[in-house]
């Protein structure tokens, strides 16, 4: 059966096994090792497989053997120690060196005397065990084994130790080089045999319910579809987020990063909304959210998310609030307060009359003064500001457009950016802005304005619902949501 060793053969086990392909590596009467096998076209995962001669239905040989199966056997090489002195050869110089001169030699004990010449002593010389590499791509592979024991080398205690690394040093080899690890490289895959295998057509016949088959449900069947079909639905369409009555839309829109078209409202409908949440004394925490909004949308143009780490300590950004005497006013004092709780340097700059008739805005430049901000009647003691944030306009008396020309002119001189908070619709002459925050319901502004970001006031459906607006919140998990 030696003879056989090395062939690739193709093999049918019948079912269950299957076929089998590989290169013998044993064959007796009762058994064959196949090595570098597949086993119904895939790779087999282990190095080595025996199949029974009693499972085996077929077997066909695809090559002869490459390798005589004499050289399979392990062959001995002599390594000559010389007298002379110098630095010690290597195993593989010694190797090449042996290999040159007297050639590969099978293991013989008549070879013990060939090296007698001239009457001179042979010297002594250590046989080693050499593994023939059948893999002709990989130069590493296979592996050698010092055979002779520590006795043999005239090692003592100290020899043991060496004998036990070097078999160490083999296993190791083995392991990562040798025929065990060597995947089949050479071997071609057998494309068309193994597409054979499978018979599309009858099963595909089959899950449609053919003859011979169950019946498959519907949703299977439906499952058939063409090359250029879509495997997903479309998505179904988004319902609108606002609908406005006509008296309230007004003839602009906007649209969010995803697509959804949102109406612009008029401003009468901003100021009614503004006028039932004062009803509903819920203007406070409305005004609140706004200058949330407002303050999350400063830290990011004035750069807070790096300038305010700690070792940019010495770079504190600076804004300077410009605020009305009214509503619109105490928000922007509002967003001070809070851009000074995130290690802002904030001044507030007030501009206008009647101060002392609005409390809200009283009581926020309390705690403004406490919380150890900077407040000022006009421009004089002004910061230079990295950003400048403008507050002059009242959204519920739908006033503040003129009498601030102080400020506007001085934040024109400035070369920081600027921020509207609830601006009216045409804007500020000349004053141009980076973006603006509206809350609630958005409006058209003039293009002057910048980007428009919509601030999410939690108003209740009872407002939306008198004032026959169908509204469901475009915001999802964001509490500014950008419009274009």
């Amino acid at each position: 059966m030696s003879k056989w060793i090395g062939c690739a053969v193709s093999v049918n086990c019948g079912e269950p096994l299957g076929y089998y392909q590989g290169t013998i590596l044993k064959a007796d009467a009762n058994t064959i090792t196949l090595t570098k096998a597949f086993r119904n076209g895939f790779p087999y995962p282990k190095s080595q497989v025996t199949l029974k001669a009693a499972d085996i239905k077929d077997l066909k040989i695809i090559e002869e053997a490459k390798v005589d199966p004499q050289e399979l056997s392990h062959s001995t090489v002599r390594v000559t120690k010389t007298n002379k002195k110098g630095p010690r050869a290597t195993v593989s110089e010694n190797l090449q060196a042996n290999s040159s001169n007297t050639g590969i030699q099978q293991n013989n004990a008549s070879n013990k005397t060939t090296a007698n010449r001239g009457g001179t002593t042979p010297a002594r010389s250590k046989p080693i065990d050499i593994q023939p590499n059948r893999n002709k791509n990989n130069t590493n592979a296979g592996s050698y084994n010092l055979s002779s024991t520590p006795k043999a080398r005239g090692g003592g205690g100290s020899g043991g130790s060496m004998g036990g690394g070097t078999e160490r040093a083999r296993r190791r080899n083995e392991a990562c080089f040798g025929d065990a690890a060597d995947p089949a490289f050479e071997d071609d895959f057998d494309f068309e045999g193994n597409l054979a295998l499978f018979d599309k057509q009858a099963v595909s016949w089959e899950v449609r319910g053919g003859a011979g088959g169950a019946a498959r449900p519907d949703v299977v069947a439906d499952a058939a579809m063409r090359h250029d079909e879509n495997v997903l639905p479309a998505p179904p369409a988004a319902r609108p987020t606002l609908r406005l009555p006509a008296p309230l839309q007004a003839s602009h829109h906007y649209t969010t990063d995803d697509g959804r078209t949102i109406p612009a409202a008029t401003p009468r409908a901003r100021q009614m909304l503004w006028e039932s949440l004062l009803r509903l004394r819920l203007l406070d925490s409305a005004l609140l959210l706004v200058a949330r909004a407002v303050a999350d949308l400063a830290l990011r143009l004035c750069g807070g998310g790096r300038r305010l780490e700690a070792r940019n300590a010495h770079q504190v950004p600076v804004v300077v609030v410009a605020a009305g005497t009214h509503l619109g006013g105490a928000a922007g004092v509002l967003t001070a307060r809070l851009l000074l709780s995130h290690g802002v340097r904030a001044h507030v700059a007030l501009s206008g009359e009647g101060a002392e008739s609005c409390a809200l805005l009283q009581r926020e430049l309390t705690a403004f003064a406490a919380a150890g901000g900077s407040a000022a009647w006009g421009m004089d003691g002004a910061p230079v500001a990295d950003l400048v944030v403008l507050a002059l306009y009242d959204p519920l008396a739908d006033a503040g457009r003129a009498g601030h020309s102080e400020v506007l002119g001085w934040a024109r001189a400035q070369r920081a950016a600027a921020l509207a908070l609830e601006p009216p619709a045409g804007g500020w002459a000349d004053t141009p802005t980076r973006a603006a925050v509206v809350g609630g319901l958005p409006t058209p502004l003039d293009a002057s304005l910048g980007r428009v970001f919509l601030a999410n006031i939690a108003p209740p459906q009872q407002i939306f619902k008198e004032m026959n607006i169908e509204y469901q919140s475009p915001f999802g998990a964001a509490s500014l949501l950008p419009l274009h």
